[in-house]
């Protein structure tokens, strides 16, 4: 018996375009004619006269197969030796968490609405706060910013609310990309962005240019942010006085941090900060091409800060009839919970599932291994800067700051800073960031980082072949 299918019974892909039936049925019910109809708004001369220049369709083994060639031109850090960082690191990541982050309960879970049937999600993010707390001896952190860059609009965004002024000071010296991100974030809000200079020799930032700096915007300035180690990867030495410096404007003390850093670094909070934000990406995420990140976002506690906190933050309290533990968001002033015009934040979601595997690579590593894992970072740091420093042709650290896991160095202008970079590249190694196309005066100089996952050998690898570029090219 033959069975014929009609068109209606035909099984029509969710990903292909439209019958012609389901394109007129749809144009009838909006009341027009024809395709040229509905797009009739859009101008002539912007419309393409022409069909489109793509290649032919491929089934799905031929297109596996030509994304996989694709691929390979890519080179991971699991082939070639990596000393670039500039704000995304590569360190090592347990592989318990992948496993407890795959569980379905965190790995499909959204924002928890329903705190009463999401009390395993609550729990999680409240735990996470609890340790950055800890971390940064700050009393109060939401459950999560989109990463580092983000939390630094925010922050600046937040102390306009709180002091009513409308200049926030950041060092001329900030990551490219996290500097342009603060100016998205402040100039629809008319918040004027100022910065201050480093120090030539040192690479910290230059007090006295902070301090006349604010002599002569006194009343205006809302906050001022500082970063240890800065972009540099420089330890800086005078995040006290400016601390003071803020406070005695009664601005907003801002400090951003490396989370590895803390296990041998005073806390934001020690330093008298009023709001600390960080990269939770160096503890427990990947790498990931640059995201997801993780924004760590914390304050002291106090009433005018914490009202004005975006995001959310998890508290716990007891349910109404028993001393049953119970987790819930608090404080969530969101366009989609308030005002518009009274909302501290218009973020929508948290990176509850990156705060999760930081919270659970900080519980693996607890307050020793933080201490030693630093401790390894900047020991290898150091050792790759003396085999430099070793080298004729090389100025190794160009400033003199101490680092704690990237440093500077200088190639002597004998050579050619591209040609340096390529020939690294060829031998599987990455070598750093190129500074001077950021930084202008920063002329033939690499910022360069080192994690525990640098290897000696790595190292040595590393400063040999530059010793072999040097004397390839008449050094």
């Amino acid at each position: 018996m033959k069975i014929t299918m009609t068109s209606s019974q035909r099984f029509i892909h969710p990903y292909l375009p439209q019958t012609e039936t389901q394109i007129e049925t749809m144009l009838e019910s909006i009341g027009v004619s024809t395709i040229s109809e509905l797009f009739s708004s859009i101008p002539e001369k912007l419309r393409l006269t022409r069909k489109l220049n793509l290649p032919p369709t491929h089934s799905e083994q031929e297109t596996l197969s030509i994304v996989k060639k694709a691929l390979r031109k890519n080179k991971t850090v699991d082939e070639i030796s990596s000393f670039l960082g500039a704000g995304i690191y590569q360190h090592f990541i347990p592989t318990v968490i992948q496993t407890l982050l795959s569980r379905s309960e965190f790995y499909t879970a959204y924002t928890p609405y329903a705190p009463e049937i999401s009390q395993g999600m609550l729990q999680a993010l409240w735990e996470y706060q609890s340790l950055i707390a800890e971390i940064t001896k700050l009393d109060l952190v939401n459950s999560s910013m989109y990463d580092m860059a983000t939390a630094l609009g925010e922050a600046a965004l937040m102390c306009t609310r709180v002091t009513r002024k409308e200049i926030f000071l950041v060092p001329s010296y900030l990551q490219p990309e996290k500097f342009q991100t603060l100016l998205t974030y402040t100039q629809g809000a008319g918040i004027s962005i100022k910065t201050y200079p480093f120090d030539k020799e040192t690479g910290k930032a230059d007090l006295y240019a902070i301090s006349e700096l604010t002599k002569s915007h006194k009343n205006q300035i809302s906050g001022i942010y500082i970063e240890n180690p800065n972009f540099w990867g420089i330890i800086e030495e005078g995040v006290q006085e400016i601390g003071k410096i803020t406070h005695d404007l009664k601005g907003i003390f801002v400090i951003g941090f490396d989370p590895i850093s803390l296990g041998i670094l005073k806390s934001p909070g020690d330093y008298g900060a009023d709001i600390a934000i960080g990269e939770g990406q160096s503890i427990g995420l990947p790498m990931n091409f640059g995201g997801p990140l993780l924004g760590i976002f914390a304050v002291k506690n106090d009433r005018k800060l914490s009202r004005a906190v975006p995001g959310r933050i998890i508290g716990i309290t007891t349910e109404v009839k028993s001393a049953n533990r119970a987790f819930t968001m608090t404080l969530q002033t969101r366009e989609q919970h308030i005002r518009r015009e009274k909302a501290t934040s218009n973020i929508c979601t948290n990176n509850a599932l990156c705060a999760l595997a930081s919270t659970i690579y900080l519980s693996l590593l607890g307050p020793i291994g933080l201490e030693r894992l630093a401790e390894l970072c900047m020991s290898r740091t150091t050792y790759l800067l003396e085999e430099l420093h070793s080298i004729d042709g090389i100025k190794s650290p160009y400033f003199s700051g101490v680092p704690f896991k990237e440093f500077i160095f200088q190639l002597n202008s004998k050579f050619s800073s591209n040609d340096l970079e390529i020939f690294l590249q060829n031998n599987n190694i990455q070598g750093g960031l190129s500074l001077q196309p950021y930084f202008p005066e920063l002329k033939q100089c690499f910022l360069t980082a080192v994690t525990e996952t640098t290897k000696i050998s790595d190292i040595d690898q590393f400063t040999q072949k530059i010793r072999e570029f040097i004397l390839e090219h008449g050094g």
